[in-house]
């Protein structure tokens, strides 16, 4: 399935989106709640403000898209990479970030809202990113708390 231009509002709520690809798709408040959208390419989208409330979102692959204020709560992005995407104001809580691959100097983080389980394993994923920002990471998380966070990961 490939979908472009204006989505805005859409429900696409509970439907299985496995492998679609959206392509500079005005996605604006669209739903994708309980939706599964595994392996999913959102390439060049304005996703502000979209629900992906408990989507399946694993290997998912966003590129230059805006996740303003999106909600992701609850969602499953294990192994998603998000590439040149701006997260701010986005609610992560709940959501699974295993394995998640972020571009950290192209992200825009500000206002992100976090639980503790998804603050700890965002906090493992920069603690490990090789990145000229890692030493400063490491100085808030600190190598121990990086070492418990590993040992709590490979389980």
């Amino acid at each position: 399935m490939r979908f472009q231009g204006d989505q805005r509002g859409r429900d696409f709520s509970g439907k299985d989106l496995t492998g679609a690809v959206f392509e500079t798709a005005d996605l604006y408040r669209a739903s994708f709640a309980g939706a599964n959208l595994a392996g999913a390419a959102f390439l060049n989208c304005f996703a502000a403000e979209a629900i992906f409330k408990q989507a399946n979102c694993t290997r998912l692959q966003a590129t230059k898209t805006n996740f303003y204020r999106a909600n992701l709560s609850g969602a499953d992005l294990s192994d998603a990479l998000l590439w040149d995407c701006v997260l701010a104001g986005a609610n992560v809580r709940g959501a699974k970030l295993r394995r998640v691959t972020l571009t950290l100097d192209c992200n825009s983080f500000e206002e992100l809202r976090l639980d503790r389980g998804a603050s700890a394993e965002l906090a493992y994923l920069f603690g490990r990113a090789r990145s000229p920002h890692r030493q400063g990471w490491l100085g808030v998380l600190g190598e121990r708390d990086l070492a418990r966070l590993a040992r709590i990961f490979e389980r």
